[in-house]
């Protein structure tokens, strides 16, 4: 009966295996995009999936003794993880179905062959997790991450003897001779070598250390030996350009600094594992010793019929819910495409006291010129009538050359400028969604391409006249120090080289110290959280079958919210202008 259901148990994950590779074309598609994006910093995702074979190949012999009965909670988890690729692959979410494959990688062999193989696939099937990017989620932490390597590396300079001061996240010098200006931005917050440095620390970890908690221990030290990593490539930066200029620390040594990181953050990792595997916990692992030790799984005999028809089920259950899943994805009907009337067609234009303008955006990559419509001409520019680009002649259009890019086409994207005599000026941008759910994503992202720094963020309660309940928005607290520089936007795996003038949420010109306010709605909701947006649309998407169309209205408030008159200001404004965005809400 054994080999029977040995039999069946491999036809059964064959058949699964097929199938999933199937149902998972796009997420693979898109991960493998992301990998060969050199903006995305996930160029060990390469090697990930090879360490994880690795140590299946290398445990070969210990998981085909550990193979037993199979497990109901196996079969359970199977089910949870299912649940989550469908959600995953209705909505649109890669790394939804990235975290929905990987659990399966764990759940199916612990249903099949049960908690003997399931131990055994911890590690190769959570070590996948370091494909997933999550770096875009985290922004406000890169924050964080770049004041406290800015910080100890401005003291560490200051101790050299080399005369540096901080601004923010900038180091600077005016010593004779050696005078730079270095401005730490995301990209070189530390983040992106984080999970790098998590991932070989985690491997490296694995294969040296024996005992659980040292294991754990080294994993928990990654995070400041990246730290420590990227303040050594900040310092020599900094070295580099009092020594041999700033042109030269920020352009060749600039794009070849991040091996400083690796160098360091391995030497650290070497010293701070041996230094682990030094120390006795033997105490400590005596103590739950009798727990963790090899299980005792059940075999079959020729007499185990029951046991044989119990398994037998449990194979079943979880092969017939993988195909019914992965088979339902491919046949269901495109979703419901609704219109959208509960949102103007046009801005207003006037609101209060504040006059407006329509902003244009020149489409040549080298000029990426904004100007209102009342100071530009018409002309002809390779053949096609409209406003001409006053700097350079080309082409101009209403939305910039990222949105025209980076959208789907099929976006709705409406713009204004507000400008009242005191000077605020308030740019207001609202973005309609179309089929893809990339029409519209977190206003975060923008910000640091503009050459922005985001300061903090909090949600914010506005209470508007008209209203029942206050309008809650979130609002981003953001400077621009001098020469913000072109930086490229990424969206989805594709990415594009910006000025940052060119953007929605920086239409207003001047604007160097802002605060931007954005909420979303759609016809039956309303929040500020990118992330509740998210989830209701994937629920829409698997359930309803039906796409929700969201709106997102971003306002670049300048000069920034940061005192009650301003805040009462931007409250009478909102009051007069919602109701003539949302005149059905």
């Amino acid at each position: 009966m054994k080999n029977r259901l040995d039999i069946m148990r491999w036809l059964a994950l064959t058949l699964i295996a097929a199938m999933a590779v199937f149902h998972y074309r796009g997420m693979f598609s898109s991960t493998v995009h992301l990998f060969s994006n050199p903006l995305e910093d996930m160029s060990h995702g390469w090697v990930v999936p090879l360490v994880s074979v690795y140590v299946l190949w290398r445990q070969r012999n210990a998981l085909r003794e550990s193979a037993g009965a199979p497990s109901w909670a196996g079969a359970a988890w199977v089910a949870a993880f299912l649940t989550i690729a469908w959600f995953g692959g209705c909505g649109g979410q890669s790394r939804v179905e990235q975290v929905s494959f990987i659990g399966l990688v764990w759940a199916l062999p612990f249903a099949f062959w049960g908690r003997g193989v399931e131990r055994l696939m911890r590690f190769p099937a959570a070590y996948l997790l370091f494909t997933v990017p999550v770096s875009s989620f985290i922004d406000f932490f890169t924050i964080h991450l770049r004041m406290a390597s800015v910080s100890m590396a401005t003291g560490i300079l200051n101790g050299l003897g080399m005369a540096v001061e901080r601004s923010g996240t900038a180091l600077f010098s005016h010593v004779p001779g050696g005078t730079f200006n270095v401005d730490v931005a995301d990209p070189c917050s530390g983040i992106r070598s984080l999970f790098a440095m998590m991932a070989l620390t985690a491997a490296y970890a694995y294969f040296t250390q024996k005992e659980f908690l040292k294991k754990w221990g080294l994993f928990f030290f990654s995070l400041p030996i990246a730290v420590i990593g990227n303040m050594v490539r900040i310092m020599s930066i900094c070295m580099v350009a009092s020594w041999c200029g700033q042109d030269v620390a920020m352009g060749y040594y600039h794009d070849y600094s991040g091996f400083v990181i690796f160098v360091v953050g391995v030497c650290l990792m070497f010293s701070v594992g041996e230094r682990i595997k030094k120390m006795d916990v033997s105490k400590v692992l005596k103590r739950g010793s009798s727990k963790v030790g090899k299980a005792k799984e059940p075999h079959f005999c020729a007499s185990g019929s029951s046991n044989f028809r119990s398994s037998f089920v449990i194979v079943a259950v979880a092969s017939v819910l993988s195909v019914v899943v992965f088979m339902a994805g491919s046949m269901l009907p495109a979703p419901e495409y609704g219109a959208v009337t509960f949102v103007s067609e046009t801005l207003p234009e006037r609101v209060m006291d504040f006059g407006s303008d329509v902003p244009w955006f020149c489409q040549n990559p080298q000029c990426l010129k904004m100007a209102d419509e009342r100071s530009l001409k018409k002309g002809v520019s390779d053949g096609v009538e409209g406003y001409v680009c006053p700097v350079c002649g080309k082409l101009m259009e209403s939305k910039s050359l990222g949105e025209s890019t980076l959208l789907p086409k099929d976006t709705v994207i409406l713009k204004r400028n507000y400008r009242s005599d005191d000077g605020s000026v308030y740019a207001v941008s609202v973005v309609i969604q179309g089929r893809n759910r990339n029409s519209i994503h977190r206003a975060e992202l923008c910000l640091p391409s503009q050459g922005f720094v985001m300061e903090k963020a909090r949600r914010v309660p506005l209470k508007l006249s008209g209203r029942m309940r206050p309008l809650m928005v979130r609002e981003i607290d953001a400077h621009r120090p001098a020469g913000g520089g072109r930086m490229p936007v990424k969206l989805d795996g594709r990415s594009i080289w910006l000025d940052p003038s060119d953007s929605s949420e920086d239409s207003g010109r001047g604007m160097d110290d802002i605060s931007l306010v954005y909420w979303f709605f759609s016809r039956e909701r309303e929040c500020c959280s990118h992330t509740w947006r998210i989830l209701t649309d994937i629920w829409d998407r698997s359930v309803h079958n039906r796409i929700n169309r969201w709106v997102m209205v971003a306002v670049t408030c300048s000069p920034p919210l940061d005192t009650p008159e301003s805040l009462e200001r931007f409250d009478a404004f909102l009051s007069d202008l919602y109701p003539q965005l949302m005149p059905i809400r």
